[in-house]
């Protein structure tokens, strides 16, 4: 080498070495705080492919956002071009990178679950990346990627990484890190996973000012500083209940709070087949109750008792495909572990026929079940959603500890990002909606079907809506 010329050496750093030591036919998740080198990571484990595979190497790449996607893909070049030399190409209008060994890198951006499956229909890889996996697509158009994973005499591969937070937060937490240990290999759905977190104290690269921004989180969001700094999954909560929902304050052990102490205990039902079924059990106490901490809860406060999730056991953002008689076996026994009857409220949705036929709706199938249910007063989700926050801060919402997956899925839920006063509906919501229906109460008036062939006959006037159909 002449003395004109310099030597660029490219060195992983601690962590980014260890997720290089991971073996190739384990799966891997990324999943730590911001400014852990996850991303450069990634960019190393594609170039270690390409360079072992050669032609054989066929890698895709997905962002959410182009913007995003456009930006991994300049450092990508960058990285490629250092150990290729200019002999690497990139055709801008397909977003493909091709290696002049033969192997190829193609990119494209998840902003819409079904462009990403018409972009990979009929496509083979070898090494599947999704950065940013807690923004989206929902998990289950993740998992079909790996159906993709068909190139032969090559170790097939999907890699995943992502900070907490974001549509798929509480799934992602579910399978990867909840009783994960840090690099130690787990089994999931078939396959060998390997957990490995980092945060930005692993990329000595940072300057201190990008640590010290962070300082300013921990006085203004604690828990996304946790998160955030510290990749801490079970810290973070959703922006839309944050800095109202206090788990300290809300949670309680049911065992002391007897079901006597409520004035009513209904069922909640969220309907769900391909998505989850959400079913809580709760109401209004009776008298003040004071626990074993010195907590109070206030007499009316509005408590979730119990609850019964109808979900992939392997994805809880998928449903089971069970009938109201499949499922209502539970309710009733969920019921009776607190001494009242399966009655109480469901979608409204859920009571629809198709237009022109008699046939019975999800909520006359759960009623044919013994699941007593009325249709539950539902209006617009936001003013519901307004209104639980309020009892949230007010000290007049509690969530009972077992009641494990409400806690999983509603305190990390994220704002729409079009309309910040919703929540994301593509995230998981199916157990705020079931609570919110029990807050808003069952639809008022009575409803009477009958014929046209003859004015039906009038109610008696009790001072309530009547309404004739």
């Amino acid at each position: 080498m002449s003395s004109t010329t310099t030597e660029a050496v490219i060195r992983p750093t601690p962590f980014q070495a260890a997720v290089l030591s991971v073996p190739e036919d384990h799966f891997l998740f990324l999943g730590g705080g911001r400014g852990g080198g996850k991303s450069f990571a990634l960019q190393l484990l594609i170039l270690r492919h390409c360079n072992q595979y050669r032609h054989r190497a066929r890698v895709l790449v997905t962002r959410r956002r182009l913007k995003s996607l456009l930006q991994f893909a300049e450092e990508l070049r960058g990285l490629l071009r250092s150990a290729y030399g200019s002999g690497v190409s990139y055709n801008l209008n397909d977003n493909i990178f091709r290696v002049p060994n033969g192997a190829t890198i193609q990119l494209t951006h998840c902003e819409s679950s079904a462009a990403l499956q018409d972009t990979v229909q009929g496509m083979s890889f070898s090494l599947i990346v999704v950065d940013e996996a807690g923004e989206g697509p929902e998990l289950p158009v993740i998992d079909s990627l790996a159906l993709t994973l068909r190139s032969p005499g090559v170790p097939l591969r999907m890699v995943l990484a992502g900070n907490p937070g974001g549509a798929n937060h509480s799934a992602l937490a579910e399978r990867y890190v909840t009783a994960r240990e840090p690099f130690a290999p787990f089994e999931f759905a078939d396959q060998k996973w390997v957990y490995a977190p980092s945060t930005v104290d692993d990329n000595p690269h940072l300057p201190d000012p990008y640590k010290k921004n962070f300082e300013v989180m921990r006085h203004t969001d604690p828990a996304l500083y946790k998160a955030h700094r510290h990749g801490d999954w079970s810290a973070i909560v959703g922006d839309y209940f944050g800095g109202v929902w206090f788990p300290d304050r809300a949670v309680f052990d049911h065992h002391e709070v007897p079901p006597d102490m409520f004035a009513t205990l209904k069922l909640s039902v969220d309907w769900g087949s391909a998505a989850p079924c959400a079913s809580v059990l709760g109401g209004r106490l009776a008298y003040d109750v004071r626990l074993s901490d010195d907590r109070v809860m206030p007499r009316g406060a509005w408590v979730i008792y119990d609850e019964h999730f109808e979900c992939d056991p392997k994805n809880i953002s998928r449903g089971t495909g069970r009938t109201p008689g499949q499922i209502a076996p539970a309710l009733h026994a969920m019921a009776a572990r607190s001494r009242c009857r399966a009655r109480g409220l469901i979608d409204s949705a859920a009571e629809a026929r198709t237009a022109g036929r008699s046939e019975a709706s999800i909520a006359d199938l759960f009623r044919a079940a013994g699941v007593r249910v009325s249709p539950a007063r539902k209006g617009a989700r936001v003013p519901r959603f307004e209104h639980l926050k309020s009892l949230m801060a007010n000290g007049e919402f509690f969530v009972a500890a077992r009641c494990r997956y409400w806690l999983a899925t509603v305190p990390a839920l994220p704002r729409d990002p079009r309309n910040p006063e919703d929540v994301d509906s593509s995230a998981n919501d199916h157990m705020l909606d079931a609570t919110s229906y029990l807050i808003a109460g069952a639809s008022q008036g009575a409803v009477q079907v009958s014929g046209f062939y003859r004015p039906p006959p009038r109610l008696p006037d009790t001072g309530n809506r009547v309404i004739f159909i």
